[in-house]
């Protein structure tokens, strides 16, 4: 996994560095798409994610709205298709994205209606030096929300 200025990207997984989103190719054919570490930086402490099923989307159109503590906004599509599911634990808690940008924090699958992959994608084990720059420019370091665990003293 390359790591910039602490930000994480998972190996196999594709990015659209502009965008700030991720596309992880599934087995069915389908891809995973999510928000980056950056983007869930930037975003801080994600509060409500709206998204739904069966809507088709051109490439930048938004998939989903990310309502977060500093932000409200699209999610972009990387590439033309259609949601063909909705993750429900992020519409239960939100916050997941930032614990797990790249995990259980998926937002869509979508179903690509043009030819994969699109040019635009950068595929994860060569996409550092253009992150380096980026978040260079931006002054960005990344940083996870961790769960609070519950003390009891009694």
């Amino acid at each position: 996994m390359a790591q910039v200025f602490a930000c994480e990207f998972p190996d196999d997984y594709w990015f659209d560095v502009d965008k700030d989103v991720w596309v992880a190719p599934m087995p069915s054919g389908v891809f995973r798409l999510g928000m980056t570490d950056p983007a869930q930086t930037r975003a801080g402490k994600v509060l409500h994610v709206r998204a739904r099923e069966g809507k088709t989307v051109k490439e930048a159109k938004n998939v989903a709205t990310i309502e977060s503590a500093k932000w409200v906004g699209p999610f972009p599509a990387p590439f033309d298709g259609s949601i063909v599911k909705v993750n429900q634990h992020v519409l239960r808690d939100p916050n997941i994205i930032n614990r797990d940008p790249y995990g259980e924090g998926w937002i869509v699958e979508f179903r690509a209606s043009t030819p994969w992959p699109t040019p635009h994608l950068i595929k994860g084990s060569e996409v550092a030096s253009l992150y380096r720059v980026k978040l260079q420019e931006e002054g960005l370091t990344c940083i996870r929300c961790e769960p609070v665990e519950n003390d009891s003293l009694g």
